[in-house]
């Protein structure tokens, strides 16, 4: 069977309807819309990062950071009153804050006594008000053992004290020694004032995945519609697609490398490197059976039977895995300020092959510029104190 792709593809903007005045306009608009999108998706909470960072990022950096949501290209379809926007996202801004939240504090804190996923789950803590009792006593609890498991380390070279500490506190008996109990509420200040730093670092932190996910609500959202109802002078659609990798689009792998080299030109075979590591890509297998063309095409037998439906569909859909990448960046990126040429690195890995015209004999359509229909194509530049460079990303599919 031959494949068509949709006319998105071939073209940024489909349309469904006509109209002499506005057709020369929609690039243009289509343009800055994408750039609307952008701003609010790029938008942070200053104050709330400022208590979390001992220095205050810089505006020129916080444009070239990673820790962001990126954006694909945008698909604009376009009917009599109506504009559907199709995105796809990645959402690395909120991968990030979670990692750090595992990472530092919950791992620290919170183990064994409850797990991570339940820490996330506030609506079930809000519900339920006898949980979050026996959650704070096994907290208390924690800290407590924690606590005395420090006192015993730092004794350990001193026998004497260690055992008199021990028979103490199993007899509930410290108040009654007067140095001993200072010692001891002393070392549990410090503790608890560490314990409730943390832990006002934990609740900025889940502020910011708030702040993250409310992007994505209605609530929000509806501004972001209104500006662009009086742009396009149509009723809006948004349709956001969560990518789970970043290297599923073209876009966002080359726009990643883009702001690593925007930073830190002096990085880039490592960060090619890193790149190479991270894609996973998915190895295809030429059966012979497959290469033979297949004449029965009715799938009656397949009604009844609801998985079977299912699989038949998932296994004839196109482009659902990875079957190579390349990234070729060009320009000034030389290690130092110098007059000398521009440098051309190309990183490669997998291959970018139509699997149906390669090895099985069929016709494939080719898009706009003579693309093949497996590949996802992005050219990008930006600068440097330096000078100027480009990137090229192709990403093919089967």
């Amino acid at each position: 069977m031959k494949h068509f792709p949709s006319s998105v593809r071939n073209w940024d903007n489909s349309i469904f309807s006509y109209n002499k005045n506005t057709l020369p306009l929609i690039p243009n608009i289509s343009k800055l819309a994408l750039k609307i999108i952008r701003n609010y998706f790029y938008l942070y909470n200053k104050n709330v990062e400022r208590k979390l960072r001992r220095k205050a990022l810089a505006l020129r950096f916080r444009k070239i950071s990673t820790s962001r949501i990126f954006l694909s290209k945008g698909e604009f379809k376009h009917t009599n009153n109506k504009v559907i926007i199709t995105l796809y996202i990645y959402n690395r801004q909120k991968n990030n804050y979670l990692l750090k939240l595992k990472k530092r504090y919950l791992k620290n804190f919170f183990k064994k006594t409850f797990s991570f996923k339940k820490m996330l789950d506030i609506t079930s803590l809000k519900e339920n008000r006898l949980a979050n009792r026996l959650i704070l006593l096994k907290k208390l609890r924690k800290i407590n053992t924690k606590g005395f498991e420090a006192l015993e380390r730092i004794n350990m070279f001193r026998p004497n004290i260690l055992k008199i500490l021990r028979e103490l506190n199993e007899k509930n008996e410290i108040n009654k020694f007067l140095a001993i109990s200072k010692y001891v509420n002393k070392f549990y200040k410090k503790l608890i004032k560490k314990s409730y730093r943390k832990l006002i670092i934990y609740m900025y932190y889940k502020q910011l995945i708030y702040i993250n996910k409310s992007k994505f609500n209605y609530t929000y959202l509806q501004y972001l519609k209104n500006k662009l109802q009086l742009l396009f002078n149509k009723n809006i659609e948004f349709n956001f697609i969560n990518l789970k990798y970043f290297y599923l689009n073209s876009n966002i792998l080359s726009e990643s490398l883009l702001l690593k080299i925007t930073r830190n030109r002096r990085g880039l075979s490592k960060f090619l490197k890193k790149i190479e590591q991270k894609v996973k890509i998915q190895k295809k297998r030429v059966v012979i059976g497959e290469l033979i063309e297949k004449k029965n095409l009715n799938i009656k037998p397949y009604f009844d039977n609801k998985n079977l439906l299912e699989s038949y569909i998932i296994n004839n859909l196109k482009y659902k895995h990875i079957t190579g990448f390349r990234l070729e960046a060009k320009g000034r990126l030389n290690k130092r300020y110098t007059a000398s040429r521009s440098l051309q690195k190309v990183k490669y890995k997998g291959n970018l092959l139509n699997f149906d015209s390669s090895y099985k004999g069929l016709s494939s359509v080719l898009l706009k510029g003579n693309l093949n229909s497996n590949l996802q194509y992005t050219k990008l530049n930006s600068k440097s104190r330096i000078g100027s460079f480009g990137i090229k990303g192709w990403v093919s599919g089967n």
